[in-house]
């Protein structure tokens, strides 16, 4: 994964595969899920959503990503890591290097993971990570039957959306904002109240609608005999 590329590599996986996690004694402390093998050790890109305290330190992060919940453990001698945690925000994307715990407590599916790296991460790298992750849980489960993955499968088809960058609205050109104001003439004017609506609903801010028509103005394309109307030069 580029984006993570200065990050020690190992197991990718979702919080809901490793809550689902159990210890393989006597295979060099690795873990089994419903859907594989992996090396204990993972790293992993989620949104911290709350930070837990003990005392005046930071034990732990509750993180998520689109298909569950992930608890990062700080070791409280770890200082390094409390500072790291100190200046996290919430929420934000961050990237975790650590050992999944398996222990089983019959309460719920939360994922564990024992930190050695804590850093904080751009959009773009959780997206990454989201990407990778899917791709590569998605190339495990095509060689599983169907009735046997089908609820994680969802969660994929979930997450890979969720990593999707989003569309970037299309630019509103100086012409077409012209011709917007001469669409709404009323008589020999547009009423400048409407004319900013409109390009709102096109996609600009209000501040941009705003900065658009005095530019406009400013070149001479048009100009306001009043201040509540608009007119083409």
């Amino acid at each position: 994964m580029n984006a993570s590329a200065p990050f020690t590599p190992a197991s990718h996986l979702f919080a809901w595969e490793m809550a689902h996690a159990s210890p393989v004694y006597g295979a060099n402390g690795r873990c089994r899920t419903p859907f594989g093998i992996f090396s204990k050790e993972t790293a992993y890109i989620g949104t911290v959503i709350e930070t837990i305290a003990a005392g005046d330190k930071i034990v732990s992060l509750r993180m998520s990503d689109p298909t569950g919940i992930c608890v990062v453990n700080i070791d409280p001698r770890a200082e390094s890591l409390y500072e790291k945690a100190e200046e996290l925000d919430v929420p934000s994307f961050v990237y975790v290097f650590g050992t999944i715990r398996t222990r089983q407590s019959g309460v719920s599916d939360t994922a564990e993971i024992s930190a050695s790296i804590i850093q904080q991460v751009s959009r773009d790298a959780r997206n990454s990570w989201i990407l990778e992750t899917a791709k590569e849980t998605a190339e495990r489960l095509a060689r599983l039957p169907a009735e046997n993955t089908e609820e994680f499968r969802t969660l994929l088809i979930n997450a890979v959306s969720a990593a999707k960058p989003a569309e970037k609205k299309p630019e509103v050109s100086d012409e077409a904002v012209l011709s917007l104001i001469e669409s709404l003439y009323e008589g020999k004017s547009a009423p400048r109240d409407k004319v900013l609506n409109a390009l709102q609903e096109r996609g600009m801010t209000e501040k941009q609608a705003k900065d658009t028509i005095s530019r406009l103005m400013e070149e001479g394309e048009c100009y306001a005999p009043k201040p509540d109307i608009i007119k083409l030069a």
